[in-house]
């Protein structure tokens, strides 16, 4: 597969997007501002990994003729694991686990595990990025 046909560009600027606010947040002292940065590090958890998972799925299904069918959500994340594409299976499940949890109930009862997760989170997709910008540009 050629680097044009697997646009990452989306992916990584939501995942810059969420290194900036995580960073923000992290930063910040007045703890009123500090919750509305939260809420924006939750959603830009949320639409990194939408963009992870699309990419991975439509890398997937171009590299290796996949299906739909094939493709689950956890066998994704296996299929990308096997292909040393992800580093760590358990911590994907968790996200996504995180994920739909903020799709249907968004309260601070989910959103300060979620805001735990980021700073692996953000390992996480680098690591993607940089395995998929290695494998892509091999070829």
């Amino acid at each position: 597969m050629k680097k044009s046909e697997l646009n990452l560009t989306a992916l990584i600027n939501s995942f810059n997007t969420l290194k900036e606010c995580y960073q923000d947040y992290s930063n910040e002292k007045n703890e009123k501002i500090k919750g509305y940065i939260k809420d924006s590090c939750i959603q830009r958890f949320e639409y990194t990994y939408e963009s992870a998972k699309k990419i991975m799925n439509k890398y997937l299904k171009k590299e290796y003729d996949k299906t739909e069918k094939d493709l689950a959500i956890n066998n994704i994340f296996r299929e990308m694991l096997g292909l040393g594409l992800l580093n760590n299976f358990e911590n994907w499940i968790d996200y996504r686990e995180k994920r739909n949890v903020t799709s249907h109930e968004y309260n601070d009862k989910w959103t300060y595990p979620i805001l735990e997760i980021i700073p692996q989170f953000i390992e996480d997709v680098d690591f993607l990025i940089k395995s998929l910008n290695e494998v892509l540009e091999d070829d």
